[in-house]
Order: C-alpha cells, then sequence, then structure tokens
C-alpha cells in the first residue's frame, strides 16, 4: 500500500461530516489512543466524529482525554466508518454492522497480517504504532493542529505499543514523533506511571497466579503460563487485568518465546505470544486463526488447556529450531 492512500484517506476524513472510529475489541492504549485524538481533530473542524466503544475505558487509560466522544449507541448510519488498529474485521464485534454501512469505509493499522477490507486501507508495518501514521496524516496531509490534549493521546499510543520505547519496533522516527508530542506540554511522566505502573488488587494476585502456572519447554526457550476461568473469577478481574501478563514469561533469562493463555469462559482460550530475539510469532498465531506482529501476536482457541498447549508447543518449537 502506498502513501497515496494515506493522504486519499486524509482527504475523505477531511471533507465528512460524520466519522464512526472502531477500534479493536479490548480495546488498549494505541487503539483508544489514536482513536481519541482523531476523534479530537476532526471535532475540531465541524465533523461529528464519534468513537465507537462495546465496553468500557480500562482504568489504565481513564485519564485519557477526549472520553466525551466515546459513544456505545451509534447513529443509524456514518457518512463514513474508519476501522483503526485492527487487522481482523471480526473484532469490530457487533459493531461490524456499522462499518458495513458506511458510506465510505476506511482503515488504517499496522499490523503486518491485516486482512480488513475497506474502500481505502492504509498499512504501514513499519510504524511501531498506528498513532504513528495519525500523527503524521494529521500534520502533513490533513494540516490540523496537535493540540495538547490530542498529544497526550497520541504519545499514550505510541509508549503503549512500544512497551515505553524498550521493544525492538521503537525506530528514530519513534523517538522524533514522541520528542514532538512532549513538546505541546503534556504530562508525558503521568502518561508512563498511568500505564505501566498501576495495577490492582486483582492484577497483583493474577500476577502472582500466572507465575505458578508457569513452565518452561526446549530447555527453557519456551515459556507457557495461563489462567483459568476460575481464577478470573475468583478474583473479580476485568480484562484489563490480564493486559502483560505475557511479559512474564518473556522476561525470563533464557526464554524466547514466551505463551500466555487465558480461559475467557469456559474451553475458550485467548493466546498471547511474544519473541524477544527471532521468532516471528505472528506466523505461529497465523497458523491458528490469528495475528498480529512479528514479536508480539494473539489468537483464540477453543478445546482442552493441554491439547492447546501441546499443539502451539509444537508449532513453536519449528520455529525454534528454524523449520518455519
Amino acid at each position: 500500500m502506498s502513501e497515496q492512500d494515506l493522504k486519499n484517506i486524509a482527504n475523505v476524513l477531511s471533507m465528512a461530516q460524520s466519522v464512526a472510529i472502531m477500534p479493536h475489541l479490548n480495546v488498549d492504549g494505541d487503539a483508544l489512543g489514536t482513536s481519541l485524538a482523531l476523534a479530537l481533530a476532526l471535532n475540531s473542524c465541524h465533523c461529528q466524529a464519534d468513537v465507537l466503544l462495546e465496553e468500557e475505558v480500562p482504568a489504565m487509560l481513564d485519564f485519557l482525554p477526549g472520553q466525551e466522544l466515546i459513544k456505545k449507541a451509534p447513529k443509524d448510519r456514518y457518512q463514513v466508518a474508519l476501522n483503526i488498529d485492527n487487522g481482523d474485521i471480526t473484532r469490530l464485534g457487533g459493531r461490524l454492522e456499522v462499518y458495513n454501512n458506511a458510506e465510505v469505509r476506511l482503515s488504517i493499522d499496522h499490523h503486518a497480517t491485516n486482512k480488513v477490507e475497506a474502500d481505502i486501507s492504509f498499512v504501514d508495518t513499519k510504524a511501531a504504532a498506528t498513532g504513528e501514521i495519525v500523527y503524521r496524516m494529521l500534520t502533513q496531509y490533513m494540516g490540523l493542529p496537535v493540540t495538547q490534549d490530542i498529544a497526550l493521546c497520541l504519545y499514550t499510543a505510541i509508549i503503549t505499543d512500544t512497551g515505553g520505547f524498550r521493544f525492538s519496533n521503537t525506530t528514530p522516527v519513534t523517538m522524533e514523533i514522541a520528542g514532538e508530542l512532549m513538546k505541546t506540554g503534556i504530562d508525558f511522566t503521568n502518561a508512563n506511571k498511568m500505564v505501566f505502573d498501576r495495577i490492582s488488587y486483582a492484577k497483583l494476585f493474577l500476577m502472582k497466579q500466572t507465575m505458578n502456572s508457569l513452565m518452561l519447554f526446549f530447555n527453557g526457550k519456551l515459556a507457557v503460563s495461563y489462567l483459568r476461568w476460575s481464577d478470573l473469577a475468583s478474583f473479580n478481574a476485568k480484562l484489563e487485568d490480564t493486559e502483560g501478563l505475557v511479559n512474564i514469561g518473556r522476561n525470563l533469562e533464557g526464554v524466547e518465546v514466551s505463551l500466555f493463555l487465558k480461559e475467557e469462559k469456559p474451553g475458550s482460550f485467548k493466546g498471547s505470544l511474544r519473541s524477544n530475539q527471532y521468532v516471528d510469532v505472528a506466523k505461529v498465531a497465523e497458523r491458528f486463526g490469528g495475528g498480529g506482529h512479528m514479536r508480539a501476536a494473539g489468537f483464540t482457541a477453543e478445546g482442552d488447556l493441554e491439547d492447546i498447549v501441546r499443539a502451539l508447543a509444537d508449532a513453536i518449537r519449528a520455529s525454534l529450531a528454524g523449520e518455519a
């Protein structure tokens, strides 16, 4: 996809009178921060832009400005629908009807495994976060000012997907954009604290449970951990309380791949994959109907936990050996 596609998306948004902005389910900092930033920018120039969510804003992101633009009951029809930071259209959930009924369907993303159909789609896999793409679109192709509120949303988007600039997807461009956003005077220290340092009591207990479940395979190169449905129910946990638990395995010395399985309902698991240096976990996830990035990917699976772990371990073993 060419840069012209992003210019074309910018032109459509510049002329639109109503826009539905839809991030993926289980919204994270990149998806929500980017959505709110774009909604704030569009609403500043006489466009009604709504951010459509099907869930509550995670507590770690409740400091983001622009939340008054979030809607759970959409209009009957929007002129433009924008799928954002989402490579799998089914992850729009019940909002898919809004997307399909819009006059123009747009998609902006940075996942290599993106398969979303749109009238105009732009995917930049070199971007560390979708927030980088939207920053470029706002400043280069739409000429809209990046206010302090917009900057805070975009900065949060970027730190979320780069792990606070620690992940290998961080580039010089990432740092340059972050620097420009910081120049607006945002409280970036508080953003980092809210995203990375504040945890609930439920998450504290889930961290302990995850550590207790951790198993090592293939001479310590694969770490597998999980949470059962009963674990989540016992601690009255929210979806956000499981964010980042996959990193418990990844951060262990000698581990190349970390697999974390969360039983969202009996027999139904959400899987997260992370790698450190050389395994492309997006390819592993694709084999199980998922996708993502080289170093961070996800999938869903139905069945028995032991059978799922066995199948994933076989696929990961091949990747560790350079067979896939």
